[in-house]
């Protein structure tokens, strides 16, 4: 390891409890907890992996106390002692591997997604995941009081090392610390801190004054009138002296979830969320004496040591890089961390899925979910006998088949017309807000490498190289590639692709022809290069297929603005493009009429096809060989898509 990570991997005590590096693994809902909220296999086999990776702290993502405040349909339980059995495997499986184990303690108050809502005042959220909650009483809230403090008591009983309150992200007990939820007129609206201090103290009365007790704080609810840095400090000095033994610093409520789970539009904004919330923390550890923690879209490893060093935190949480590579830990301790594989910022599999209510699947990390069979592609058994594999493509699709069948023991030759891997997702990883695509292509080029994949790149599939090569399996990922859409003029659009990958816009004033994702990210790019942009969609709305909480990043219009206000960037959607001039394009409304809007230059950004595989299928199959058509080459998609399919059709190999 020598001295480069060294205090990442210094131990660190919490109330006596000595954990043995300061990486933290923070709750984060999987959505692998059973239907009525029980332990699962799913959960085991996640946790189980998370400690083999060598993680110090690991957070059981969050148990609700009353089956009426769950944020989730199938949110994990702890409001009854049936749970403890499952609680207790789930505590063993973390600290069997030399990792300490807490697990997080919740109600999701006017987030609820129950018959039943309530929270501090009949307020919901300004603008995302509105509801109808009902007052709790003084009577019903010092009931949820003694329901926290029973919950932890479970924890204990479990075999927990320490249990966290979450207090943060418009959940239950932040809504009470909140001006913006907490208008009640009786104590705990006199005191909006009172809530949290009498759980805490009733949590230490039940569980013990040595049991440790950490409290996820919102340390700025970056909204106006809400919780800030200096009510935060406040509230933080006075938790400490009710008993909480490690503060948890985040910030943001469901107005803001983006800046909660921030996402790669975000990349390229000053403040970084990461520093945003370092920097919070850092002034909340001024005001206390006990440990703090902080974190936020983490993959590098020098930023971790570089926030322990100079002091701003004494533990760093690393969320999602832990799901696409839970190894993460390891890698950076045996120098290895050209070998981490990196989280993509994009949401896709970790935060959409979740949203509506399915298990979470990374999107790099096909095995997320499913370590209850493997930990490690290691594990994954090998093929019973070695077959020729040949590749045509290499995108997210073909990178990812060619590296699952090497690594079970086929002979695997991938083929790539262009000169290097990567193919859409190299136009997706141009913006540099989306540079951590780039970072998936190079460790899957250093992967290849590392198994003596036969790559060959400037290389046109035919019939006489395919039938040479005389595979058993084709995979046939060739990818896609822009629609030129029908339109008077078209000759005249620039394409997104070609702008992406680095043709110079040089007039100021530019339409981009397309709202969807692709359209959006242009737009963006080129509005960073202070550009004039409108985007122009014939939907009703653009950004359908644009994960939601990524989304409010660009449209949000209250506090903090979204990209879309902060850069100036006009859409009109509705208005499908008839036709391109030399001073603009021509739209016609649902009526028939027509107008101009002008502009110096028209970029096309309408989607994405396949690219003509029908040779290629023919060929691979007059060969002989058994063949499969993947990612884009199936269907233009996206990332998650393409990966998990290279993933499975490898896998399926026998």
């Amino acid at each position: 390891m020598g001295k480069e990570f060294s205090k990442l991997f210094e131990p660190i005590e919490i109330a006596g409890k000595t954990v043995k590096n300061r990486i933290y693994l923070p709750s984060m809902c999987l959505n692998f907890a059973g239907p009525d909220g029980e332990t699962t296999d799913q959960d085991l086999g996640y946790y189980r992996t998370q400690a083999m990776g060598g993680t110090g702290l690991i957070t059981v993502d969050y148990a609700c106390i009353s089956p009426e405040g769950r944020g989730m349909p199938g949110q994990r339980g702890i409001w009854k002692d049936d749970f403890i059995p499952g609680l207790s495997r789930l505590a063993d499986v973390i600290k069997s591997r030399g990792a300490t184990a807490t697990i997080q303690i919740h109600h999701a108050g006017v987030n609820s997604q129950t018959d039943d809502i309530v929270g501090p005042s009949a307020v919901s959220n300004k603008y995302f995941f509105q509801t109808k909650p009902r007052e709790l009483s003084t009577e019903e809230a010092e009931e949820l009081i003694e329901k926290y403090a029973q919950a932890c008591l479970r924890a204990k009983t479990a075999g927990f090392d320490m249990v966290t309150l979450h207090g943060t992200h418009g959940y239950l007990i932040c809504q009470f610390l909140s001006p913006l939820y907490n208008r009640r007129s009786d104590r705990f609206g006199r005191d909006r801190d009172l809530f949290a201090l009498e759980i805490v103290k009733r949590v230490k009365e039940l569980c013990g004054q040595d049991f440790p007790v950490i409290f996820r704080l919102d340390g700025d609810e970056l909204n106006d009138g809400g919780i800030d840095v200096d009510s935060a400090c406040e509230t933080a000095a006075r938790l400490e002296k009710a008993g909480v033994d490690m503060f948890n610093i985040t910030g943001g409520t469901y107005d803001t979830i983006d800046y909660v789970i921030p996402n790669y539009f975000l990349e390229g904004e000053e403040p970084k969320n990461y520093y945003r919330f370092f920097d919070i923390a850092a002034k909340i550890k001024e005001a206390v004496n006990v440990p703090v923690s902080s974190g936020g879209l983490i993959s590098d490893p020098r930023l971790a040591e570089k926030v322990l060093e100079e002091e701003m935190v004494d533990m760093v949480f690393v969320g999602r890089q832990l799901i696409a590579d839970p190894f993460w830990p390891q890698k950076v301790m045996e120098g290895k961390t050209e070998e981490i594989r990196p989280c993509l910022a994009c949401n896709e599999g970790c935060i959409r899925r979740i949203f509506t209510n399915k298990k979470a699947w990374c999107a790099v990390n096909s095995l997320n979910g499913y370590e209850y069979k493997w930990s490690n592609e290691n594990e994954l058994s090998p093929v019973k006998e070695e077959k020729k594999i040949l590749i045509i493509g290499a995108g997210p699709a073909g990178l990812e088949s060619a590296r699952i069948a090497s690594s079970r023991g086929c002979d695997v030759t991938v083929i790539e017309k262009e000169d290097s891997i990567g193919g859409a997702a190299n136009i997706a990883g141009a913006p540099d807000f989306k540079y951590r695509f780039q970072q998936l292509i190079e460790w899957y080029e250093r992967q290849l490498k590392q198994l003596n994949v036969d790559l060959r790149l400037n290389t046109e599939a035919d019939s006489n190289l395919i039938n040479e090569l005389s595979p058993d399996i084709s995979i046939v990922a060739a990818g896609s590639e822009p629609i030129i859409p029908d339109i008077d003029g078209i000759e005249k659009a620039l394409q997104a692709d070609d702008v992406l990958t680095g043709q110079e816009v040089k007039c100021e004033n530019v339409i981009v022809v397309g709202g969807g994702q692709v359209g959006i990210e242009t737009a963006l790019y080129l509005a960073r290069k202070e550009k004039n942009i409108t985007i122009v969609e014939a939907l009703s709305e653009i950004g359908k297929d644009v994960e939601p909480s990524s989304f409010l990043s660009l449209t949000r219009d209250i506090e903090p603005k979204g990209l879309f206000y902060q850069y100036d960037i006009k859409t009109i959607t509705g208005k499908p493009v008839c036709a391109i001039r030399d001073n603009g394009v021509v739209l016609i409304d649902e009526m028939g009429n027509k107008e101009l809007v002008e502009a110096e230059e028209v970029i096309c950004a309408v989607g994405r096809k396949s690219v003509n595989r029908k040779n290629l299928v023919n060929w691979s199959e007059k060969s002989g060989a058994k063949t499969f058509v993947i990612g884009d080459a199936k269907e233009p998609r996206k990332v998650i898509d393409a990966v998990h399919e290279g993933f499975s059709i490898a896998l399926d190999i026998q």
